[in-house]
């Protein structure tokens, strides 16, 4: 009798235990299944969330600094933005007290002919009180204002900063898209000064550190300010100042090539067609990615306004003359117009690669903005 109490009590367990595990290891199935399913929906998430950030821009973000005569020059920068892009862009512009109200005035006058197109803040010049005069006149007066940018407007992101030499000849999102290009250890993206030892200014003469084998031109900028605040940017500029400063002649963009000479991974080069100076095409082609057209002309060494390079001239012309709300196409009518009548030169046999970008932007290819 006990040997048979013993035996159900035995086989009791058993069946319980047997119950037990085939529970546990279906709540153990069914959980792994759910953590997969979770873990696939985070990841789809985030890639929707990747893809949608990089096909609807919402805002892009431009500045610059300017002092004294640039004024003009400034508002092209402007005007070609407006021109050849259908995205709402703000402006941070920087400048000195003198052209604040011309400023407001005329950037007022053009929002409510444009309405919601673009909008725009203006900031005062600011340096460190340390040495503010050698900030001030280093290189150009005001310019050397851009290195303490990341510190100076901590409401903003991610914006793309232009030197007021410079002309877009397409839409800025294509500019902007090359935010999305960059990986997580890179706070700023630039071209490079130029990829021949025998043109590139730093190989040849530079007496500082600089990037890698050619240096970096820093007229197009582009700036994660969050990164750089994060990198601790403005605390590198001036030791390096007070470090090199008898050997920077080129002022910022010599201390942001010595940063950057130290820090290599922390910065996307783009493509010449992105910052196309006349360092490019003087002797001949030598930006090959030009071919798919020129995004943003770079008007370097004063080429916009003297008559070394024609084809320049031309297209800073072309662009000056148009006005705020007029028909675009006529910008395209004269930069064809002044590119054919501008003496023969070697940036001249560009001029294919120069109005490629403002003809698929301004005919069909170009979607003018609801306003």
């Amino acid at each position: 009798m006990r040997r048979l109490s013993l035996f159900k009590l035995c086989t009791l367990l058993f069946l319980l235990f047997t119950l037990f595990y085939f529970y546990s290891s279906s709540n153990i199935t069914n959980g792994s299944k759910l953590n997969s399913t979770q873990h696939k929906n985070v990841n789809n998430d985030l890639k929707s969330s990747v893809v949608k950030n990089k096909t609807n821009i919402d805002r892009i973000v431009i500045s610059f600094v300017v002092c004294d005569s640039r004024f003009n020059e400034s508002l092209n920068v402007i005007k070609s933005v407006l021109i050849f892009t259908k995205t709402p862009t703000h402006f941070v512009i920087f400048s000195d007290d003198k052209l604040e109200h011309k400023f407001n005035e005329t950037l007022t006058k053009w929002k409510a002919i444009l309405r919601d197109q673009f909008d725009f803040e203006l900031q005062k010049i600011k340096f460190p009180k340390a040495h503010e005069e050698d900030w001030m006149n280093l290189f150009s007066k005001c310019a050397a204002q851009r290195l303490f940018i990341p510190n100076l407007i901590t409401h903003i992101d991610s914006m793309m900063y232009v030197d007021t030499d410079t002309l877009f000849l397409g839409p800025a999102d294509r500019l902007w898209e090359v935010f999305y290009k960059m990986n997580r250890t890179q706070i700023s993206a630039m071209a490079l000064e130029d990829d021949n030892p025998n043109i590139s200014w730093y190989p040849r003469f530079a007496k500082h550190p600089f990037y890698g084998k050619y240096g970096l031109n820093s007229g197009v900028m582009l700036m994660n300010l969050t990164r750089m605040r994060d990198f601790g940017w403005v605390d590198y500029v001036t030791p390096i100042m007070l470090k090199w400063k008898l050997y920077i002649p080129w002022g910022d963009q010599d201390i942001i090539n010595i940063i950057f000479h130290y820090h290599e991974n922390a910065v996307y080069v783009m493509t010449c067609n992105y910052n196309y100076r006349s360092d490019q095409c003087v002797y001949g082609d030598a930006c090959e990615p030009a071919s798919h057209g020129v995004l943003v002309v770079h008007g370097s060494r004063g080429v916009f306004h003297n008559n070394k390079q024609p084809a320049f001239q031309a297209v800073y012309r072309a662009i000056n003359e148009y006005e705020i709300g007029s028909d675009r196409m006529t910008v395209l009518t004269n930069l064809d117009k002044y590119l054919n009548e501008a003496p023969p030169s070697n940036c001249g046999n560009m001029k294919d690669s120069l109005l490629k970008l403002p003809i698929d932007t301004l005919t069909n290819k170009y979607v003018k903005p609801d306003r």
